[in-house]
């Protein structure tokens, strides 16, 4: 086996690996996001409410836990854009890995037939 396909080989997996963890990284936001959508609004920002007035949690409480809230939906934001990048990473590795292949083929379909 030569060295040359022993890294192609090596760049492919390596290449699948990195776009199987960014695929996991949208999917891990994406249950996340479920998990917050199917949440109660007292237990998405992890208050609870009694009915009483002097129990309750004050106005301030309220809205530094709303806060909290947007602050982890923008975290999912961003980790959501991580993992696509990642993913898109991946499949650059295991495109480079194949050496060109793929910019060959596109160059052979789109070149002109010579004329004369």
């Amino acid at each position: 086996m030569s060295s040359g396909y022993r890294g192609d080989f090596t760049g492919r997996v390596l290449g699948v690996i990195t776009f199987l963890v960014g695929v996991g990284l949208l999917c891990l936001v994406f249950y996340l996001a479920y998990e917050l959508f199917r949440a109660t609004p007292a237990q998405a920002l992890g208050l609870t409410f009694s009915g009483d007035p002097k129990r309750d949690p004050s106005a301030m409480n309220v809205g530094s836990q709303f806060a909290w809230l947007l602050g982890k939906i923008a975290l999912m934001f961003i980790m959501a854009i991580a993992g696509s990048l990642v993913s898109q990473k991946g499949i650059n590795f295991y495109f480079s890995a194949m050496k060109g292949t793929a910019v060959d083929v596109v160059a052979r379909a789109t070149a002109l037939p010579p004329t004369g």
